[in-house]
């Protein structure tokens, strides 16, 4: 797979703001619309533009706390070829988008370390944190423990971010 210049700039501009008409993508990379469209195609057929998609606010909805939670898990034997971590994992996130007393869990990262998991976790309050740190959680006989780490203020998040050029 070769990138060359082009294909920066158009990445970059793409990932600035993924709504870009091609007319106007053609226009500030000075290239003819079929050339734009096609590299566009085949960014996307090869991988290196995964989706596209809209990126809602959580707090805009009341989801008011921000945590990073670290899970240790029992190793247990793998089930369907799927580790125990990666099990978990997936229930987490099946029971965070279904049931509206937990909170929404927008990540979730096998790790290495002392933890297992990292969880990027969006509450409402305080009381939906807990029960899910205190109810939940243990709910699960594969969790040994966790580790909670609120946000007390967000510099940079990853979605307000773009891969620069130079290091495409």
């Amino acid at each position: 797979m070769i990138i060359d210049e082009l294909d920066k700039k158009l990445l970059d501009l793409l990932q600035r703001n993924a709504k870009i008409k091609m007319t106007e993508l053609a226009e500030k990379l000075g290239k003819p619309r079929t050339t734009v469209m096609s590299r566009v195609e085949r960014l996307e057929r090869e991988g290196i533009i995964r989706f596209y998609k809209a990126i809602i606010d959580p707090e805009k909805f009341g989801f008011t706390i921000l945590a990073f939670v670290l899970i240790s898990v029992k190793r247990i034997g793998p089930s369907g070829g799927k580790s125990s971590q990666i099990i978990l994992v997936e229930k987490i996130l099946k029971d965070s988008d279904e049931d509206p007393s937990l909170p929404w869990v927008e990540e979730a990262h096998i790790i290495t370390g002392a933890y297992d998991i990292i969880l990027k976790v969006w509450a409402k309050d305080m009381r939906q944190l807990s029960h899910f740190l205190i109810n939940y959680l243990p709910s699960h006989p594969e969790v040994m423990r966790s580790e909670t780490m609120l946000v007390l203020e967000k510099i940079c998040e990853s979605r307000d971010r773009t891969l620069p050029i130079s290091k495409i």
